[in-house]
């Protein structure tokens, strides 16, 4: 037996450090994927359509009161009671339902020269002839 096998052991070798390197970036990084999601997150995910933006206008118009629905939608989402996604109309249904009445932006857009313009400007177009 020689001593070069117990030589090897005291020297620095940048290859094995940079092994420790890459296995500590990923066991950070699965950590960090295995930090549990916030309910409003697990609701985002089930969100379709304009969900989102329901969602969001709901939270500015009724802060107060969404900050207490939206940990009992995720509840729901967990526990399996609400399966599938949910459309920016059912959320906005719901909502209503519920008494928040949340008010949306929307406008009426059509199609004209192949550009889309407001149906407003489109009926201003129309007085001006």
């Amino acid at each position: 037996m020689s001593n070069t096998n117990m030589d090897k052991g005291n020297e620095y070798d940048p290859a094995e450090e940079i092994i420790m390197v890459k296995k500590m970036l990923e066991m950070k990084r699965r950590m960090l994927e295995k930090r549990e999601k916030s309910d409003r997150e697990i609701l985002l995910e089930h969100l379709t359509d304009r969900g989102e933006e329901v969602l969001r206008a709901a939270e500015e118009q009724y802060p107060k009161v969404m900050s207490l629905i939206i940990p009992k939608f995720a509840d729901l989402i967990r526990s399996g009671e609400v399966k599938g996604m949910i459309t920016g109309s059912d959320l906005l249904a719901i909502l209503r339902a519920i008494g928040l009445n949340v008010k949306l932006d929307t406008r009426i857009v059509i199609e004209k020269d192949g550009k889309y313009i407001s149906l407003a400007e489109r009926f201003r177009a129309m007085n001006k002839q």
